[in-house]
């Protein structure tokens, strides 16, 4: 392969030089962000919530290159104000501001918070696998999903105080009451 440069010069690249220089660990990164980040979104996005696959994916991402290459910066270069533990508290302030907005307060009820929780972990998870901390980062994932998923179960459970015949008695302010009797799997 080769690539013209300024002054009529041309440079060969040759494939062994490229694949050399590829870093794998870098990949690895990306694929577990990806993957961790992207259940978390596909749970969200099949629930029709706010912050879906792609977004999921790409505060995953984002997070993951800020802290990755603030470590670069403050490692390879050399760059004396370069301080990873700053970058993260500044994604992590920067996060915060992005699930504020997806908190919305209508007729005085709060929604949204699950999903801006959901945001913030997203980007916790990010920044541990530009850490190198790939097993960690699934585990959060998985156990992210059980809260989105297993800990609703449980508050459906909850919010069922008694069950008499045909009549189910909800407590009052925590649960959506039904359309009709063939919405209870009783």
């Amino acid at each position: 392969m080769s690539v013209k440069k300024g002054n009529n010069r041309t440079m060969y690249l040759d494939w062994s030089h490229l694949i050399s220089n590829i870093d794998i660990n870098f990949f690895l990164q990306i694929i577990t962000v990806v993957f961790a980040a992207g259940i978390i979104g596909l749970e969200r996005q099949l629930n029709k919530k706010p912050a879906g696959i792609r977004t999921s994916i790409l505060i995953g991402l984002g997070s993951m290159l800020f802290v990755k290459y603030s470590i670069v910066a403050s490692s390879d270069v050399g760059a004396v104000n370069a301080d990873p533990a700053r970058v993260m508290g500044q994604v992590v302030s920067g996060i915060g501001f992005l699930g504020a907005g997806t908190i919305m307060n209508r007729q005085g009820l709060v929604a949204g918070l699950t999903t801006a929780s959901t945001i913030w972990v997203q980007a916790a998870i990010g920044s541990i696998v530009a850490l190198g901390y790939y097993f960690d980062a699934l585990i959060f994932s998985f156990v992210t999903l059980f809260v989105l998923q297993g800990v609703s179960k449980i508050e459906v459970w909850l919010r069922l105080s008694k069950i008499k015949g045909n009549r189910i008695r909800i407590r009052e302010g925590v649960a959506r009451l039904p359309l009709n009797e063939d919405e209870f799997d009783v």
